[in-house]
This record gives C-alpha cells, structure tokens and sequence, in this order.
C-alpha cells in the first residue's frame, strides 16, 4: 500500500521563489505533496491570514531567512494545524534599530541589491546558486522584495513565544551563513521544545539552495518522525 503524502508548506527567502526548493521536492519526490507560498505584504501578519486561508487542513511548514520568520508566525497563528517546522536562516529577535534601509535600496537601485545579495546569501564557491538568486530576484522583482523587507523591519519577537511551538522541529544552518550567525540558529533551536539542530559544512545562507540533497535527507528524517508520532 502506497502511503499518503505529506503536505508540505514551503515559504522561499526574500526575493526568492520556488527554485529554491525545487532541488529538496525533487529528493523527496512522491513522500510530499509540496505547496510553495509566497505571499509578500508589508505585515507579516496579513501574509500569515493569507497563507493559512491556502494551505491545507494541516501540513509540515518549511521557511528560510524572511520566510523563517513568516514561517514562525504561521505555525504561531496556527500550531494545531502545523506537524513539522524546518526552520532556515532566520532570528526570531526583534529587528535592530538604525540598520540599513534594505526596502528603499530595492526601489532605489534594484539592480545593485541583487548584485550585492547574490554575493551573501550563498556560500563564494557556490557560483550557480548565485546565478539561481540572481534570476529569482529578477522575477519576484523590487515591489516585492521591498514589501518582503519593510515586513521584517516592523516583526514582533518571537523569542518569547517559541515555547508554545511543540511540533517536532529541524534547524538547518549552513556554517558559514554570512547574514546570521550560527549561534543565532543553535539558540532557535534551544528554544523549541522538540527541535533538533544541524548544520551544513561550505555551506552559507540558503541550504535548500546550495545543498539540496543533504537538506532533503534532513528533512526526510524529521517527516518520518511526524510519521512514527502518529502511529
């Protein structure tokens, strides 16, 4: 007997679209019914109503960096619904004041935050993750991009509330994540009751991105757990 697959939630980074899951769907093949959800308004919490409103009955929830911090808010809005969380490159602290106007640049001079992001968020060697960044910036475009970070900027904490978060959880971290720091990811996943932590050698802000297999077979194994759970 074929067994039903899970339905999977996936919100992309900022500026990114679904290309930067297409590698961990194709791993995971026939085990996942996969939906990636972007939804970039200018408060986190009218993303949340929208992605509930479009998700199924229940799902596991996968976000990176932004879509992290989306994702945290989701399964806050809604934990009955959600069966797993695979967190990525996301601080579930406020933002700093005084830090750089990141929505004004992308209206600005669209052009040079993609040139300049490209150069952060993957590992240097990982030059076609680049070029993939690159190309789904250009399509998810400046509008929203700029909507994506101007929701950042206005986030509530989420530190205080991970407690209530009891799903069975993964954070994945690449060791040489250049926007957030290892010890930011290893601190989330002290915080979540039933999270487990791994991290990705040469391996920088988008995992799913850069290492597609390794990150599909952590997740596997965090889906099977959901599994044996329910049994």
């Amino acid at each position: 007997m074929t067994s039903t697959p899970t339905p999977v939630v996936f919100i992309p980074a900022l500026l990114c679209d679904e290309a930067m899951y297409q590698g961990v769907i194709a791993e995971l093949g026939d085990a996942i019914e996969a939906h990636v959800m972007l939804s970039p308004k200018p408060r986190l919490e009218d993303s949340v109503d929208d992605i509930l409103a479009r998700a199924p009955a229940t799902f596991a929830l996968v976000g990176t960096s932004y879509g992290g911090n989306l994702a945290l808010e989701v399964a806050l809005a809604a934990p009955e619904r959600v069966t797993a969380l695979w967190l990525m490159g996301c601080s579930p602290a406020a933002p700093q004041p005084g830090g750089p106007d990141l929505a004004g640049s992308l209206e600005a001079t669209p052009a040079a935050v993609f040139d300049m992001l490209a150069g952060l968020v993957v590992h240097p060697e990982a030059v076609a993750a680049a070029v993939t960044f690159k190309a789904m910036a250009q399509r998810v475009g400046a509008r929203a991009g700029a909507a994506q970070a101007r929701s950042l900027e206005a986030r509530q904490e989420a530190t205080s509330r991970l407690g209530d978060l009891t799903m069975p959880g993964l954070v994945l971290w690449g060791e040489e994540d250049a926007l957030v720091p290892l010890a930011v990811g290893r601190a989330l996943a002290d915080s979540l009751p039933r999270a487990r932590f791994h991290v990705l050698k040469n391996c920088g802000h988008l995992p799913t991105l850069e290492k597609p297999k390794e990150s599909a077979a952590r997740f596997a194994e965090l889906l099977q757990e959901v599994v044996t759970r329910g049994r």
